[in-house]
């Protein structure tokens, strides 16, 4: 599934505007690397740590994965839908960065 997923955004980047192609370039990697910990947090009892700290440990891991697959996923589309909603509209993009502007100055 991992190498699907990473064969399929490669695969997507030329067709993407230049902003976006960074960020989900960097993504690739980042979810092998949060889908890479599930594994390794699993095996962890493997590695001669047994009792309560085991447990503590894959669960720690687990914890880690969730926050980068889930929050830090959430936080790249929002900022990829941004990108390309900025490119097919130049007057939403000239209204929202006017908003953000604004913020910066208050």
């Amino acid at each position: 599934m991992l190498f699907v997923l990473f064969v399929q955004l490669s695969k997507s980047l030329d067709q993407q505007p230049t902003g976006v192609r960074k960020i989900l370039s960097q993504l690739r990697f980042l979810l092998l690397l949060s889908w890479g910990v599930y594994p390794i947090a699993y095996l962890l009892p493997l590695l001669n740590i047994s009792g309560s700290d085991a447990w503590v440990y894959k669960q720690v891991g687990y914890s880690v994965a969730d926050i980068l697959a889930k929050a830090v996923y959430a936080l790249i589309i929002y900022q990829v839908a941004r990108i390309k909603s900025f490119d097919d509209d130049p007057t939403f993009a000239g209204i929202e960065l006017s908003r953000d502007e604004v913020a910066t100055r208050s």
